[in-house]
């Protein structure tokens, strides 16, 4: 007995829906090609390769590898199949960040540059070809020209302590405030105008993880629903139901995580060994400008009050010794640092949910949390309440 054809084809069917979705759908690509300006040496390239990568959580992952022709130019394919987010670091000197879907990309880096402006200022990159990319390009651009003007605050609150002016560089710390809620304002305006593409994403990432929460959360449930496939807003959700949980370990009158991390010795040392005292842990970087502009007033603090009960503790996201260390130096921070000079991921960062420096926490005698985030005359103000003037 012959099968029927519409049986035939019902078994055919029935076959296909066995194979993964992924497997029945073809391999489609999108090619990014630019030039760098300034190529490092071969030596460079193979020890910090210019990579493909994915960010999983707090990790970025490498999946492919991009290599330069002589002249410094360079053309890869980027699998486009389901559209997706790449990260593109050039020799670990620039991350940029471009969504692949129809259009090919052109970009353009500056390379090793060894001017002195290159450390300080990052250049911006732009992203050509992608009508889609032009919210990641405005994005970063509000995000270049605020780093910028918090450079160029950094420099004044510097040049006001050498003066000691003391009133102008209290107003120039609270500058940085506005300057970060600024910067927070005309992203929220560009989440307005781009209500309808999934690469929203990348714009929530530049809203405070607390104060905009709820809009952060409704943004994702939009994006979810109406494209199943951003497997990014997924694990973004699931990285904030995981921040909510570590920010209610880290609240107000929670006793804070103890954790060992080695100083700049070599040697462990436990936020424990600081019980009966009150400890500022502070988290901070020597790349990071508001940081180092901060460091002078928290030095203040220490001076008068470390007699009275006063220990600082600091953890550095930094991932070179010699930079932290210099920064130490440089700085005049006297207390105990340590850092497992991990980055961003930095084990006990990642405990205490850190997404941005500087951040602190003030603690009690008995280790409990008392106050976080306290810098300027904040901080001041209560220590002052704490030890008297």
């Amino acid at each position: 007995m012959k099968p029927h054809r519409s049986s035939i084809l019902l078994a055919l069917l029935a076959a296909g829906l066995a194979f993964p979705a992924a497997a029945q759908q073809a391999k489609r690509y999108i090619t990014i090609s630019g030039r760098i300006k300034f190529p490092p040496s071969a030596e460079q390239q193979a020890k910090f390769p210019f990579r493909v990568q994915k960010q999983v959580g707090d990790e970025r992952v490498t999946i492919d590898t991009i290599h330069l022709n002589a002249d410094g130019t360079y053309s890869h394919k980027l699998d486009a199949t389901r559209p997706q987010f790449y990260i593109l670091n050039e020799f670990e000197e620039d991350r940029l960040t471009v969504w692949a879907n129809k259009e090919n990309l052109k970009i353009d880096f500056r390379g090793i540059d060894t001017a002195a402006i290159r450390i300080k200022n990052p250049p911006y990159v732009f992203i050509e070809g992608s009508e889609e990319n032009n919210l990641i390009n405005q994005v970063n651009f509000l995000n270049y020209r605020n780093y910028q003007a918090m450079i160029q605050n950094g420099q004044l609150q510097y040049k006001a302590s050498l003066a000691k002016d003391t009133a102008l560089e209290r107003a120039l710390t609270g500058q940085y405030d506005w300057l970060f809620n600024d910067m927070g304002e005309r992203v929220k305006l560009l989440i307005k105008m781009y209500p309808n593409t999934p690469v929203l994403l990348y714009a929530l990432d530049y809203l405070h993880p607390r104060r905009d929460k709820e809009l952060i959360a409704a943004e994702l449930g939009k994006l979810i629903k109406k494209y199943p496939y951003l497997e990014e807003a997924k694990r973004k959700q699931q990285d904030i139901a995981h921040a909510e949980a570590v920010a209610r370990k880290t609240g107000i009158g929670a006793t804070a995580m103890n954790f060992t991390q080695q100083n700049v010795k070599g040697d462990p040392v436990k936020l424990t060994d600081y019980r009966g005292k009150y400890v500022l842990l502070d988290f901070w970087a020597s790349w990071c400008g508001p940081c180092r502009a901060e460091n002078p007033n928290v030095l203040e603090n220490y001076e008068k009050y470390h007699s009275k009960g006063l220990e600082i503790l600091g953890v550095s996201l930094d991932d070179k010794k010699d930079a932290w260390v210099k920064a130490i130096k440089d700085d005049g921070l006297t207390w105990e640092h340590v850092s497992d000079l991990k980055g961003w991921r930095n084990v006990v960062a990642k405990e205490y949910n850190i997404r941005a420096v500087p951040s602190n926490f003030l603690l009690d005698k008995d280790g409990k949390i008392i106050a976080k985030d306290l810098r300027g005359e904040e901080l001041s103000r209560k220590l002052e309440e704490i030890f008297g003037k």
